[in-house]
Order: structure tokens, then sequence, then C-alpha cells
């Protein structure tokens, strides 16, 4: 157990970072593709009983509000967790008046306080302080444990469940940035979950382990997000349909169809595709799977509205139906090479740009409209 000084010092060098590494995070994503949204609700909902635990520490019980807040906002990372997931990744996501449910525990939490704390002298709410220094758990605070380790079982199946379901529309659909956003976050989820589990183990052996470790773990927890927006820049900055004016937006090829003051003749857009075309052929730009439509633009210096009505018009299909049917030209060519290549079938889909065995089969069967391993044996008998 460590000292009420070495908590001190815990806390407030944890509040310091998590506080220094906020605001660079904020700054640098200008709170795009969610990183920093993250962060935010890490800190808010952390930073006051992180205050709380360094007052009770140091014996400073003079401020009853601070221990309110610190009680409400512990029980509201959860819901603005599963709020934040669902918003990212639901595109259809409004805030009803249905989701103010999910601050309904919070505030049970906060009413229990007010009215246990409200009649207590300063000298009472400090010996409830020294009490709960004990390791011993007074009628608030057990009602809090409640709500919060109800909300670890509840939320986390729930936000994993959805992740799950959203992913798997994702590989049927073929969407690269909304895949990169839909990886990050189940990563993160994940993460904090493993997280939170070793707080519940810790916090069942002993309830003061909150006072040191739960801040400790979040640090761990901010350094992933700076980690994630390092390492993947491009998806820090991803923009949603609904973020951006609809004829801005670089990722939705369709919604460029319908752009206010923007035309191409027949042959501008014959001379793009083919342009496209000979680019990716040449480079086999299309064989990776960070290939996107603004990364392509950026290679070949033909503006994004352009490239992309161009596709959506000459060709009929949009961008990543375009990369997926070339990709699964190049597998067919590697399948027909199995036997002096060395090839697996299974492991095919990494040479071709696709991220996952799943995504290259259902692209296959949409493409084909049979599996690759089914198509083999036909090619094979002609």
């Amino acid at each position: 157990m460590f000292s009420e000084q070495t908590i001190i010092v815990i806390n407030t060098t944890c509040i310091s970072i998590l506080t220094f590494m906020t605001i660079i995070l904020v700054v640098a994503t200008r709170l795009k593709g969610g990183a920093g949204y993250a962060a935010l609700i890490i800190v808010c909902t952390t930073l006051p009983v992180y205050l709380a635990n360094m007052m009770r520490s140091a014996g400073m019980h003079d401020m009853q509000f601070l221990w309110h807040a610190a009680i409400l906002m512990n029980t509201l990372c959860f819901p603005l967790t599963w709020l934040f997931v669902h918003k990212q990744l639901d595109k259809s996501f409004r805030f009803t008046p249905d989701k103010w449910l999910h601050f309904l525990p919070s505030l049970i939490s906060l009413a229990v306080s007010l009215i246990y704390y409200h009649h207590k002298s300063p000298e009472e709410f400090a010996a409830e302080m020294e009490y709960l220094e004990s390791d011993k758990e007074n009628q608030p605070a057990i009602i809090n444990d409640i709500i919060v380790f109800g909300q670890f079982f509840i939320y986390f199946p729930l936000m994993f469940r959805f992740l799950r379901r959203t992913r798997k529309k994702l590989l049927e659909n073929y969407s690269d940035s909304e895949f990169y956003t839909t990886q990050w976050i189940s990563r993160f989820i994940l993460f904090f979950f493993i997280l939170f589990f070793i707080v519940f183990v810790a916090y069942v052996i002993s309830p003061r382990t909150d006072a040191w470790l739960i801040p400790i773990l979040n640090v761990f927890g901010m350094s992933y997000l700076i980690y994630h927006s390092i390492t993947h820049p491009t998806t820090s900055y991803i923009r949603r349909l609904k973020e951006i004016p609809i004829e801005q937006d670089p990722e939705n090829d369709e919604s460029l169809l319908n752009a206010p003051s923007f035309s191409l003749e027949e042959n501008q857009m014959k001379s793009i595709c083919s342009q496209v075309k000979e680019y990716l052929e040449s480079t086999k730009a299309y064989l990776r799977s960070d290939l996107s439509l603004a990364t392509l633009s950026q290679e070949t210096g033909i503006p994004q509205k352009n490239l992309s009505r161009s596709i959506n018009s000459h060709l009929n299909c949009n961008f990543f139906e375009l990369i997926n049917r070339m990709r699964i030209e190049e597998a067919k060519r590697q399948l027909l090479d199995l036997e002096t290549s060395g090839y697996k079938i299974d492991s095919i889909y990494e040479g071709c740009g696709f991220r996952t065995r799943s995504t290259f089969f259902l692209a296959f069967k949409k493409a084909e409209g049979i599996s690759p391993a089914q198509w083999l044996k036909s090619a094979a008998k002609t």
C-alpha cells in the first residue's frame, strides 16, 4: 500500500501528464477522427476523481462540492464512451431524448451523495473521508461502486456487439475510411476493457487502489490515443458525411455526383479514367491496402471531385468498387499460379490489397458470384 504522500505525487503527476497530452491531441487533431473526443472523455470524467483523491489523501476535507463532482463524473465515463462509439460509427446517430436515460444512474449516484452529506458538518464530513481512507465504504460509495461496476458489465458487451455488427457491414461495403475508424475504435475499447478489468480485480482486493492505480492506467490509455494519432495520421482526420458539406466529402464518391456547379465533359471523364487506370496498373497502387481517393488524388494530381465524378459517371462504379475489381483480377492471376508459386488461397488476400480474409472472400464472391476455391476448380476444368 502506498503512503498518502505517494498517492498525492502519483495523482499530481498523472493529472499533469493527462492534461498535457489531451491539449496536444486536441490541438493536433482539431477534434477530427474521434481521438480528441476520446481524450476529452477520459480527462473530464477522471480529473475530478483524481483531485478528490488528492484532497482526501492530504486531509483537505473542506470542499464537498469536489467530492460530489467526483461521484457524478465517475459514473459518466461508460455512458459517454458508449455514445461516442455510437456516434463515430453510425451516420444516422442523433441525440434523441431517450439518450438522456444513459445519464440517469449518474444522477441517482449524485442525488444519494447530496442527500447523505448535505446535513453533515465539516467535522462529520472529514470523519467520513477518514472512514473511507480505511478501505471501508459508506452508502454513497457503495451506490457509486454498484453503478460503475454495473456499467462495466453492461456497456462493454454493448460496445463489442455494436462494433462486431458495424465491422460486418463495412466488410460488405468495402469503405476504407470507415474500416480504419472501426479498427482503431475497436482496439481502443478492447484496450480500455483490459485496463478496467485490472481495476475491477484490484478494487475487489483493496478498494483504496483506485486512488493510484486508475490514474496510472489512464495515462497508458491516453498514450495509446497519442500513439494511434501518430501512427495513423490519415485516420485521425477522417471526416464523416454528417460533419461536413456533402460536396466536400472526399471519401463519399456518390455524394460528389450531385455537387453543385460542377460539370465535366464526357471526353474529359474518359481521359481522367484512362489516366487513373494507367497509373494504377503501372504502379500497382491498387494493391496497397491504405489506398484512398484522397491518396490517389495527391499522387495523380487530379482533383478528388473530378476523380469521383469521372469514375462514377464513365465507369459506372465508385472508387472502392473500381479498386476491388482490379484486386480481384490480381487475385485470379495468383490463384492460377497456385501450383508453381506456392501460394495458398487464404494468404492471397494480403498480396492483393485486402486487409482481412473476410473482406477478400466477400469481394471475390460479389465480383464472381462464387468463392475463390470454386472459381479455381472451375478454371482448372477449362
